[in-house]
């Protein structure tokens, strides 16, 4: 009866933890600048070399809210004109007593089309399911009916992704977890417990609009995903000011239905760091929203020129 028991339990929980990572997989408010996280093909726009870090602190107030950790860096290669490029994706998510970590390896070939390019992108690498079981909390101590150790497995995690850019606007469709990955836990325990994870899908565009004034820009941009169950939809506005080599941005994103997103940030040089707060307008309410904080590196690479390579400032598509 403890055996039926402790597999109803985690069966679950585990449910319940897929249901609200099946909404937004991992979501970031710079979804812009984590781009190569939702699709492998958003690399190597201006030949840069580029690493970005993001930390989201998702419903803050409550007891184990979602946490997420993303670092990312992807590169021209030399060689064959630069239209390879590779990136490696880092993801540590914490939901409740479910932690997920995934390693992914982004490639994408760039081919002319037109007026403008486009990168086919694929993604493949490894994710990891953890259930903390220890930190557990019953009303009987050492209670045989729940799991005392950690629950983990792994799998192989599959992506594809396409990205266009024309003049001063792009247009990119992806989708995650092509493979259906089957997570098995408690195989050392000889009680498993499994976990199926959808498909993903995700269209992202925007665009830079350049005013009179030169020194400013505004900059609108969409990001979708839906895993067929469930749809989400990032409308994002941001102003930027530039001045000699300092940039300066303010901006806003609606989610219908979601929440409403304040964001602020500036670059100097090559180093960008924004950050942002999402009022959530259902729900849990906008005293416990989310947190997101940005960093970014973007450095020009030029293999084919003796000495040094060059580093200047450019601006973000």
């Amino acid at each position: 009866m403890n055996t039926i028991k402790r597999s109803l339990f985690f069966a679950v929980t585990l449910c319940l933890a897929l249901s609200a990572k099946a909404q937004f997989d991992a979501h970031f408010t710079h979804f812009r600048e984590v781009e190569n996280f939702y699709n492998p093909a958003a690399m190597n726009r201006n030949s840069m070399a580029n690493v970005t870090g993001s930390l989201s602190m998702q419903m803050t107030g409550y007891t184990n809210a979602p946490v997420t950790m993303f670092l990312g860096g992807n590169t021209a290669l030399p060689f064959d004109r630069m239209k390879h490029s590779l990136g490696v994706v880092l993801l540590n998510e914490t939901i409740g007593l479910f932690t997920n970590r995934r390693l992914l390896f982004n490639y994408a070939y760039k081919i002319g089309i037109k007026k403008g390019w486009m990168n086919i992108g694929i993604q493949g690498g490894v994710m990891s399911e953890q259930f903390n079981s220890g930190k557990l909390k019953t009303e009987t101590q050492n209670d045989p009916a729940f799991p005392s150790s950690e629950e983990r497995g792994t799998v192989g995690d599959l992506g594809f992704g396409l990205l266009y850019v024309r003049g001063d606007w792009y247009l990119g469709a992806s989708a995650q977890h092509l493979n259906f990955p089957h997570v098995e836990f408690g195989k050392t325990s000889g009680k498993t417990s499994e976990m199926d994870i959808s498909p993903t899908l995700y269209l992202t565009g925007g665009c830079n609009i350049a005013l009179r004034n030169p020194l400013l820009q505004v900059q609108p941009a969409i990001l979708v995903e839906s895993d067929l169950k469930f749809f989400r939809t990032d409308i994002s506005v941001k102003g930027s000011y530039t001045y000699d080599s300092a940039l300066f941005y303010l901006g806003a994103t609606y989610s219908p239905g979601i929440s409403v997103t304040a964001m602020a940030g500036g670059k100097y040089r090559n180093v960008l760091i924004g950050y942002a707060y999402e009022f959530f307008t259902s729900g849990v309410g906008s005293l416990n929203g989310s947190h997101d904080l940005m960093v970014s590196w973007q450095t020009e690479v030029d293999f084919f020129k003796k000495g040094k390579n060059a580093h200047k400032s450019v601006r973000y598509l």
